[in-house]
């Protein structure tokens, strides 16, 4: 029997307050049912608006995080003109600058101690964030490190405050002396009579035919490279430039695209005298490890040991072993000075590096992003040193031990290389020297590398070797070399040395020679 609650009301009756709830609870089924009929067709256009709104955010975010050159936020040193002759000073590099300790000084603080509370300045900072990419890894660095490069921690502000304070920034007649004192010696050009032009007084734009090489075996016989005794004269062809006087002249030859090296820029003589204050660089680094290359000789090849390229070279080995050291462990081995340990038939260690800034690379688990702040000229600016900076791929150290050889090879790439202590010796060819260079093929784990062992060659294996060209230079402290794009080079390290540089893109004006030879 159905209760009163279900009788059919007359006007002006009201209705019971449960067939209210009867009602609206139909109308709720209604309206669900309605919404499990709703077809593609209608949601269509809500699904492209969402698509489109999340694609206009990446693009737009991808463009606001490459925008280097006017929004990045740069190290402690983010109001520094780069590379640019300054009209009042050289800029502020931020509170920061050191007291007076040695390169292979195993000490840590003394009177610095209590001002940085006991041992490396750095220790708090690695406990809880190992490095960027490894272990103890923050997704938000990832974030941050697209609108910013550098060191951002207090520990890093902290110890070059201390330093730069003993340093004063803008006393650059001090940098220079100091710079000037770590050069021992002078290299003279060998046929300076014969040359067209001066290396040290050359003209405004780069000569027809600059620059002048020479046969490979008179410059190998020379100076052979196993070799690290001095020599007096050697087959320079390539021009030294003043920084503060002939900054014009050195724009002109980077422009050209030809190599070039610019001397005593404030901004490199005064990252070389504070790296080469006694235990900087200790206290620089800490225990915090990176990738060593070791040899049993004093020949470096590079190698990509692919599994393709290993099938392709059966028989081939790895001619160097990748390892992890601290600088104070590499330098153990290094810093030597007993000539009897040391010699072409010797192990060699060779330590390296990098800082990767806006450039997103996984090369290498650790990462030394204050390498922004110490080498400021190398900052992603337009400058000398940076054609294109959204293009740089970050800034490599390669610290050498002395005999260390890094095997004549080319890079795709513009290159900029400044000594920060110690002396390299570079043999360069002129890309159209590609062939007479015997390289590996590009199938090959060396490719881009000459096969020829330059200190004892085989003339008979590499008859084409007899007509390479070559000329020469040595690199001190406070140089910066210029590579351009496809250019060869050989490398000695003619004592231990502080190598960094840095890439910006590439030029197209010598593909064709490499073209030529397979590559």
């Amino acid at each position: 029997m159905k209760t009163d609650a279900y009788k059919r009301t007359t006007p002006g009756e009201t209705k019971p307050s449960s067939r209210k709830g009867v009602v609206r609870h139909k109308r709720i089924r209604r309206k669900k049912k309605n919404i499990h009929k709703c077809g593609l067709s209608d949601i269509l256009p809500s699904i492209i608006l969402s698509a489109l709104l999340v694609w206009l955010g990446i693009y737009f975010g991808k463009r606001m995080s490459t925008d280097v050159e006017s929004k990045i936020d740069i190290g402690l040193e983010s109001n520094i003109n780069i590379g640019v002759k300054p009209n009042i000073g050289f800029g502020a590099e931020s509170n920061t600058s050191p007291d007076v300790e040695s390169l292979s000084s195993h000490n840590r603080f003394s009177k610095d101690a209590e001002r940085l509370k006991k041992g490396n300045p750095f220790e708090n900072r690695r406990k809880g964030r190992k490095n960027i990419k490894g272990r103890g890894h923050d997704p938000r660095d990832d974030r941050r490190k697209k609108h910013s490069i550098g060191d951002k921690s207090p520990e890093y502000a902290q110890l070059r405050k201390i330093y730069d304070e003993k340093l004063p920034l803008h006393d650059t007649d001090r940098m220079k002396k100091f710079v000037q004192s770590l050069r021992k010696r002078e290299y003279l050009p060998i046929m300076a009579d014969e040359m067209t032009y001066d290396i040290h007084n050359c003209p405004s734009d780069p000569p027809d035919d600059y620059p002048l090489a020479w046969n490979v075996s008179d410059v190998i016989d020379n100076w052979v490279p196993d070799d690290t005794t001095p020599r007096s004269h050697i087959y320079q062809g390539i021009c030294v430039f003043d920084f503060e006087t002939e900054h014009e002249k050195a724009m002109n030859y980077r422009v050209a695209e030809v190599p070039f090296i610019v001397r005593d820029d404030p901004q490199v003589l005064r990252t070389a005298e504070r790296w080469n204050q006694p235990g900087y660089m200790d206290k620089l680094l800490g225990d915090d490890v990176h990738r060593t290359e070791y040899s049993s000789n004093n020949h470096f090849m590079y190698w990509n040991g692919g599994k393709k390229k290993r099938r392709n070279n059966k028989g081939w080995s790895p001619p160097t072993k990748m390892l992890q050291m601290s600088y104070q462990q590499w330098l153990s081995h290094a810093n030597i000075t007993d000539e009897s340990k040391l010699g072409p038939g010797m192990e060699h260690w060779y330590y390296r590096l990098i800082g990767y800034g806006a450039w997103d690379s996984k090369n290498d688990a650790r990462t030394s992003e204050y390498l922004f702040d110490e080498l400021t000229f190398f900052q992603p600016r337009k400058s000398l040193y940076m054609t294109d900076p959204k293009e740089q791929k970050g800034i490599h150290c390669r610290f050498g031990m002395k005999g260390v050889i890094a095997e004549n090879h080319f890079d795709a790439t513009r290159n900029m290389v400044a000594l920060m202590g110690g002396e390299r010796r570079y043999l360069l060819s002129h890309p159209n020297q590609c062939e007479n260079l015997a390289l590996y093929p590009r199938e090959h784990p060396s490719s881009r590398h000459s096969a020829v062992d330059w200190s004892k060659p085989d003339w008979e294996k590499f008859p084409q070797f007899l007509d390479a060209e070559v000329n020469e230079v040595v690199l001190q402290a406070g140089d910066v070399l210029y590579l351009p794009t496809m250019w060869f080079h050989h490398i000695i390290s003619l004592d231990l040395n502080f190598q960094c540089n840095t890439r910006s893109g590439v030029s197209s004006e010598y593909d064709s020679h490499i073209r030529e030879c397979g590559f």
